[in-house]
């Protein structure tokens, strides 16, 4: 039997046939066990059935630009794959059952995709369509579009942002003719490589021409106003909180490190923030209750956090090296190192775990347990490994042909649990997890130690006294120990100069001070008595 049979047969013969494969599955034992790869690939492999494998769609993809969505609101959920590089240019491939349904050309490269349930400008009806049908969303170069029934709806682009003063200066000299060409060209190759300042797109084809052509392209631009234009690096999706089936706010990271966050009805900037680095990742860091709370992974090995009431982001952790993917689950963040660790943060930034992998990670994606709500780690490792985490337990490994560049994991077509998975090749693969597969696992790295108790004293009858005094009488207290400190201070001074002025001498012989104190009331009302053996003379009048 064909193996993408199990996606045409009705519904009764499909659970018949699945019970009869899968009654000889293993029970609750694990079918990842540690010093054993081999056998664990096997155990993992016989969890996933094989529904479809393509060694030629050419879908090379990241988890960025891949995702699940139902399109036409009709129960059928199709898998969207933005391909940044192809024969034919960028091009945005929806892919139904085992077959291309459409693809459609895109004109730069796509950064991310999402399906949001946003409505129209102005209101009246939901942009998706009929039924309820999310619209799809792509950041590609400086611009979102979004597509209505696959087809090309709206588009925001960015706000240009101002050039870097000397390149302005540059190209005003070159329309007064104050500069030559080549000149120009030299300049702005000096001012991109020996001071790092990002350039316009003008300037950028004007040092990819040859001397020839420099004089009518500058010719050409002299007069108009220089823009420069930044690029969507990535794109997320913060909960905006309220009723279910309130649409997201679209949140776009660009590489000049701003952060912004969009309404999903007007298009308009909702809230704004900057990093020092172009984020790669966003997630929401935190409830959806609209405070604007994101966690940014970027280019630096950095965490970021960001908070709509400051405009500048915060450090949160250090990943140590690229990160490869940012996930939010179960209350915190997991993050994926591209050296290989896997690590796990609080919302506030605290490294709770580091899980070091066999390889380095090549894709890192999420996912949802079957019939248990819990949030589980995809990681795709360079060594051809498809490793499938819930916290730092392994639950499954499976092996692959190539290496896994792109990952989903969710309902496809009508079937829950499907892996859908892309390779470096342009190989696409789908795999369905069995339903009565047993995720058991093994942990991968042994828990923490409890750390030891403070050795504190119990509280005393005469702690809890003194507790209540200092907090009723906190500001006396304080005012009196200051004037009392500055009188010290004063009489030390004094004596300094004293002795300064009368020129005497430190005597090198003199016997050691031996000073005893002894306080027999606390408070506001102390008294306290401060007696001094072997005392030098010029120090009898301060005691």
């Amino acid at each position: 039997m064909e193996v993408w049979a199990w996606f045409a047969l009705p519904g009764r013969r499909r659970r018949a046939a699945r019970s009869g494969v899968c009654a000889s599955l293993p029970g609750a034992q694990s079918p990842c066990r540690r010093g054993n790869e081999m056998a664990a690939a096997e155990e993992s492999a016989s969890l996933w059935l094989e529904a479809h494998d393509d060694p030629l769609a050419g879908l090379r993809s990241f988890p960025a630009c891949m995702a699940l969505a139902d399109l036409h609101g009709d129960g059928d959920h199709k898998l969207v794959v933005g391909i940044p590089r192809d024969a034919g240019g960028p091009r945005l491939t929806v892919v139904r059952g085992a077959g291309i349904l459409t693809s459609l050309a895109l004109p730069e490269a796509p950064a991310g995709l999402g399906a949001f349930g946003v409505t129209p400008l102005g209101g009246g009806g939901n942009l998706g369509g009929p039924g309820g049908a999310p619209a799809l969303v792509v950041a590609a170069g400086s611009a979102l579009y979004v597509y209505r029934n696959l087809r090309p709806f709206y588009k925001y682009s960015l706000p240009p942002q101002p050039p870097h003063p000397l390149e302005r200066d540059l190209w005003l000299q070159a329309a007064q003719d104050q500069i030559d060409p080549l000149m120009l060209k030299e300049m702005l190759e000096d001012l991109r490589d020996k001071a790092e300042v990002l350039l316009t797109a003008r300037s950028l084809r004007l040092l990819a021409l040859p001397p020839p052509e420099l004089a009518p392209f500058v010719a050409l631009h002299k007069g108009r106003p220089l823009h420069r234009q930044t690029v969507v690096t990535c794109l997320g999706a913060l909960p905006r909180g309220g009723p279910e089936g309130t649409p997201d706010c679209p949140v776009l990271g660009t590489e000049d490190g701003d952060v912004l966050v969009l309404d999903p009805e007007a298009f308009t900037v909702l809230c704004k923030g900057w990093v020092p680095s172009p984020p790669a990742f966003v997630v929401p860091r935190g409830p959806g209750d609209g405070r604007c709370r994101l966690a940014l992974a970027c280019r630096d090995g950095t965490l970021y956090g960001l908070h709509r009431t400051r405009g500048r982001g915060r450090v949160l952790a250090a990943l140590g090296s690229r990160p490869v993917g940012l996930l939010a689950q179960d209350g915190g963040l997991l993050a994926a190192a591209a050296e290989g660790s896997l690590q796990a943060f609080t919302p506030q930034g605290r490294r709770l775990w580091v899980l070091q992998l066999p390889g380095g990670v090549a894709a890192l994606a999420g996912g949802a347990l079957p019939g248990r709500g819990l949030g589980a780690a995809l990681l795709a490792l360079e060594t051809r490994e498809l490793r499938l985490y819930r916290g730092r337990t392994l639950l499954c490994v499976l092996r692959t042909q190539d290496v896994v560049t792109g990952l989903c994991f969710g309902r496809y077509g009508r079937e829950e649990n499907t892996l859908i998975m892309t390779t470096r090749g342009g190989a696409l693969s789908i795999r369905m997890l069995r339903r009565r597969a047993e995720l058991g696992g093994t942990p991968g790295c042994p828990p923490p130690a409890p750390s030891p108790r403070l050795p504190l004293p119990p509280r005393t009858r005469l702690f809890v006294d003194r507790a209540l005094r200092e907090r009723e009488d906190a500001p006396r207290m304080h005012g009196r120990f200051q004037r009392e400190l500055g009188g010290l201070r004063l009489g030390a001074a004094r004596g300094l100069a004293r002795a300064l002025g009368g020129g005497a001498a430190p005597a090198g012989g003199a016997p050691p001070i031996t000073l005893t104190a002894s306080v027999s009331r606390e408070g506001t009302q102390n008294l306290g008595s401060l007696g001094g053996d072997g005392t030098p003379r010029c120090l009898g009048p301060y005691l």
